[in-house]
């Protein structure tokens, strides 16, 4: 599921522009503001939406829970014992949401998902203040440090990033395909795709330590708890998630986490964690079609699959089996000194 939102008509017109942005006002989500947030958000990520897919409901179905009596009690409740899985922050101007960003939780790491602020007020510093109400808060949470992914592109984006500390530490490859056209060899290898298991978890996590760069997994801070399903997604589901590994010679040999929403949205596969050794041998073709099976249901016709750019030899494959390069992105990363 993407974190970015789309698509209302936009509500905004001229009355609401002021030169003087000392009337911002940065504060927390409130339901009202839903349309506002969506008509923000048409005009910030039309690049992402057009290749992830969008459906308003799903956003929609999850504001109406976390402000029921239920949502707003359970959210109290984790917020006093400090295991709030999510802030949502947006800035107002003369009553009227322009910009909004999101922060999450996951161990030591706050992750800021989205940054969004309306076309007619953008250059008026409003990025930069939602920017800093996300770092203070993760800062107030005595984490260790802020991450957030960016369009490679996307350069008055980072440059306020790195202005405010982050540096970059990854890149990622988002790459697409049209499940009606996919077409996957059957492997002749022994080779056996099938749903995570608890008794799985030490194997896929010594899987990945050994894939990954060193100062990926230390800047994630990357630990057995980074498989099992996040709080949020527990407490609120929005997706439909599943976890696949590839066995060889009763051996995991990959993994990829799979999920998908409804039909508008294109089914998502995480990450691709192959040995490189065995690509050629049908390992990722026999993740890839479990995970286009279980998305079907959903309805969709896209699957999105994000793949480390230094993963040659997978993005090959992916391409050969009909997937098509569509984002670079960026990982950036600020480290904080906590506040004990």
């Amino acid at each position: 599921m993407p974190f970015f939102f789309s698509v209302t008509k936009s509500i905004y017109d001229s009355r609401f522009i002021e030169d003087d942005m000392d009337l911002t006002v940065i504060r927390d989500f409130r339901k009202e503001g839903f349309d506002d947030m969506l008509a923000c958000a048409k005009t910030s990520f039309t690049e992402e939406f057009e290749i992830e897919g969008f459906d308003p409901e799903v956003w929609r179905k999850l504001a109406k829970w976390r402000f029921s009596i239920v949502g707003k009690t359970l959210f109290g409740f984790l917020k006093l014992f400090d295991k709030e899985p999510m802030k949502f922050f947006v800035a107002e101007v003369n009553g009227k949401v322009v910009g909004t960003t999101m922060v999450s939780k996951r161990g030591n790491t706050g992750y800021v998902n989205a940054v969004m602020v309306h076309s007619d007020f953008r250059r008026k510093g409003i990025a930069t203040q939602l920017m800093k109400a996300a770092i203070d808060y993760v800062q107030k949470r005595r984490l260790a440090r802020v991450i957030l992914r960016v369009i490679s592109t996307n350069n008055p984006a980072k440059n306020l990033y790195q202005k405010m500390g982050f540096k970059k530490f990854d890149n990622l490859l988002y790459l697409t395909v049209n499940i009606d056209s996919l077409q996957i060899p059957r492997s002749a290898e022994r080779i056996q795709a099938r749903g995570f298991q608890n008794s799985d978890l030490d194997e896929v996590y010594e899987l990945i330590k050994t894939l990954r760069d060193p100062n990926w997994l230390k800047i994630y801070d990357f630990g057995k708890n980074e498989l099992k399903t996040p709080l949020l997604n527990r407490i609120a589901p929005m997706s439909t998630l599943k976890r696949i590994v590839a066995v060889k010679d009763h051996k995991i040999v990959g993994y990829a986490p799979v999920s998908y929403t409804t039909a508008k949205e294109a089914g998502r596969i995480t990450s691709v964690d192959v040995f490189p050794e065995l690509i050629s041998k049908g390992v990722g073709d026999e993740l890839i079609r479990m995970s286009v099976d279980f998305v079907k249901p959903s309805g969709t016709k896209t699957v999105l699959v994000s793949v480390p750019s230094e993963r040659k030899e997978l993005i090959e494959r992916l391409l050969a089996l009909g997937f098509e390069k569509r984002l670079a992105i960026e990982g950036m990363v600020l480290e904080l000194m906590r506040k004990d």
